[in-house]
């Protein structure tokens, strides 16, 4: 349950930003570094969340006969 929410967090960011890039807006945040910073690692975490799906399912693939 916590990993499902951690990916609805993740993909929820994404498409937060996804939008604002649609719409021409900034992003919701402040322009300090701090929120510069939470910017970047919700994208590393999307980014990374995507490799760690795909290395899994190469895994499972390889295990099933």
């Amino acid at each position: 349950m916590r990993c499902k929410k951690v990916i609805l967090g993740l993909l929820l960011a994404f498409a937060v930003g996804f939008v604002c890039q649609l719409a021409r807006i900034p992003v919701p945040a402040p322009p300090v570094p701090g929120a510069a910073l939470l910017v970047f690692l919700t994208s590393c975490g999307y980014w990374l969340t995507g490799l760690y799906l795909q290395r899994r399912e190469q895994a499972e693939k390889r295990e099933a006969p």
